[in-house]
């Protein structure tokens, strides 16, 4: 697939990649390149996709995963309240997810 116009803007550590697309007829959009995982039960085969229309929709239709929240949170919940990652990771959650406080994991 040719990739003239489409610069890569991000990459994960499994080396998918998104790209934003600057040609003409699609300038704004952004497009993924994600691999197979040979592993049942996950993505089969490499894909190539649009994700979103604009950045501004892409960024809208991030989420925080409750699994990482959790796991963040255990990272620090045991350091003090002074700590400035502890606060930062206080910050993030309240602002993506309001009601963490409220969970189970984060009350022990």
């Amino acid at each position: 697939m040719p990739l003239t116009g489409l610069p890569p803007v991000a990459r994960n550590g499994g080396n998918d990649i998104l790209f934003l697309d600057l040609n003409p007829a699609t300038h704004g959009q952004l497009h993924a390149f994600v691999h197979a995982i040979t592993w049942p039960g996950y993505l089969g085969n490499h894909v190539f996709t649009k994700v979103a229309d604009t950045f501004d929709a892409y960024l809208d239709s991030l989420f925080v995963d409750p699994d990482t929240a959790q796991d963040t949170w255990a990272d620090v919940a045991d350091s003090d309240t002074s700590d400035p990652w502890r606060r930062t990771v206080e910050e993030w959650l309240d602002k993506e997810l309001p009601a963490w406080r409220g969970e189970a994991w984060a009350t022990t």
